[in-house]
């Protein structure tokens, strides 16, 4: 087969790894493969020259007045390495509100019988309100985005990241269930201890980026023993992140928590070189897309520990991976004042995200996130607002959870069932299966999916996380 694979960008990151394995893997199969990029990839990537070809049309920005400009310059790509088109064309993340052209340009090739895999990461409609007003004002409205979002047809496939996303999208009809593949490369000088003062390390492998939940993570590190420290592993990139992480670097400082920030800046290593050092490794994370932080410490033989995602690690269970030392809450105690003002807070967050996403506000919304944060006279550490739990950490609320390690045996099982089920030819067979079904597919009519209904039902407020909808009181 010839496939196009199409994305803003090749930058360093999750989407563009995802890229380059399902390029080695499809070209390991026998296919022709041909990545057509927003911009230049970067010097350091890993791509070969000859199958990365630039649509700067394609890039992050632009407006949805370009949507011709961007499908020409697409197809002339396309055309320069195969005079008579490629056979699908693999999008990653065309509805995320990243380019507006990109959509009007989809629904131009769903009308005219292209074959399209629309692999979907992140929806814009999930937590990230900027990019769906955004949306709104580029295609015009709600009517606008209910003509060009979500396009469905006989040549259409969606790819989901996860089994709730996939219920999520069941309208689309033909819908394919798309883990990334997890493959850790080779840890080149794996961290000890000693080099940090410890005995131990209990290394969280993430950006400190809000959604990962650094206040839960340093009441954990508060209960460490002797001779046990937390690595927090890279701070965020973004000027709004960058704020949170600092006020919690300095809590840190200030409590004199055995917490490490940054440590691959601090000692020049890679995050393979922590995971394999690592005698637990942790997440305190609200929300993921995938969850790679819930399988990559197995294949460095590390066990994980740490707050559990159902919608996420249903599927890696459902797989055969066990989670024995994921907890579902990290409760601590609340003042009667204290929650006065969290349930304020509760209610601000749930109104801003609805106001946000053109939704009217209902007393039963902010009844189901009061509910998820608060089971009697206990709070949920993790869907406090930052300034509760900078609270409740300055006055030592220790949380009853402790962080234990997996037995060996387990430990290498999972370290089996996951090196088996998401290798790169594991990913590979699975997009062959739904490239294969779009090919023997005659060309129908398009519909579009009802953008609302999806909308409301990804605005959840019975997973409310402060977090997650914005509240920061």
């Amino acid at each position: 087969m010839r496939i196009a694979i199409l994305h803003f960008h090749l930058r360093p990151g999750g989407v563009t790894r995802v890229i380059e394995m399902a390029h080695d893997a499809l070209v390991a199969a026998g296919h022709e493969v041909l990545v057509v990029s927003g911009e230049p990839q970067p010097e350091a990537g890993r791509l070969p020259v000859d199958r990365v070809a630039v649509a700067p049309a394609l890039g992050y920005g632009v407006t949805s007045s370009r949507w011709e400009e961007l499908k020409e310059e697409v197809e002339a790509c396309v055309r320069a390495r195969w005079a008579d088109g490629a056979d699908v064309l693999h999008l990653h993340n065309h509805a995320l509100g990243k380019n507006f052209a990109l959509p009007l340009a989809v629904a131009a090739w769903a009308k005219e019988g292209e074959r399209l895999l629309l692999h979907i990461h992140d929806f814009a409609e999930n937590g990230r309100p900027e990019n769906y007003r955004l949306l709104l004002e580029q295609l015009g409205g709600e009517e606008g985005l209910r003509a060009a979002l979500y396009p469905v047809s006989s040549r259409i496939a969606y790819g989901l990241l996860n089994k709730s996303d996939l219920n999520r999208m069941h309208a689309a009809g033909d819908c394919h269930w798309l883990p990334n593949p997890v493959i850790l490369p080779h840890a080149q000088h794996p961290v000890t201890a000693g080099e940090l003062h410890a005995e131990r390390l209990i290394v969280y492998p993430c950006r400190g980026i809000r959604r990962k939940n650094i206040g839960e993570a340093l009441l954990l590190a508060s209960a460490l023993g002797a001779g046990e420290k937390l690595v927090l592993t890279a701070p965020p990139m973004t000027p709004s992140d960058q704020g949170l992480y600092a006020r919690w670097k300095a809590v840190a400082e200030r409590l004199r928590l055995p917490v490490i920030f940054e440590g691959q800046t601090l000692l020049g290593r890679s995050t393979v070189d922590f995971l394999v050092g690592a005698s637990l490794c942790l997440t305190t994370s609200v929300t993921e897309g995938f969850g790679m932080a819930f399988l990559e410490p197995w294949l460095a033989g590390v066990s994980l520990a740490g707050r559990d995602l159902p919608q996420v690690t249903e599927d890696f269970r459902e797989s055969g991976v066990e989670f024995a030392h994921l907890y579902a809450r990290c409760d601590v105690p609340v003042s009667d004042a204290r929650r006065q003002a969290v349930e304020q807070a509760i209610y601000e967050a749930v109104r801003h995200s609805c106001e946000s996403y053109h939704v009217p506000i209902k007393a039963e919304m902010v009844a189901a996130a009061s509910a998820a944060v608060f089971a009697g006279e206990l709070a949920d550490f993790g869907r406090l607002p930052e300034a509760a739990q900078e609270r409740i950490l300055e006055e030592r609320g220790m949380a009853g959870v402790a962080l234990s390690a997996e037995k060996p045996d387990v430990v290498e099982k999972n370290r089996a069932t996951i090196a088996e089920l998401y290798s790169a030819e594991a990913y590979a067979a699975k997009l062959e299966a739904a490239y294969h079904g779009l090919l023997e597919q005659p060309a129908s009519g398009v519909d579009f999916l009802d953008t609302r209904a999806l909308l409301l039902g990804m605005l959840d407020f019975g997973n409310f996380s402060a977090l997650r909808h914005g509240a920061l009181g």
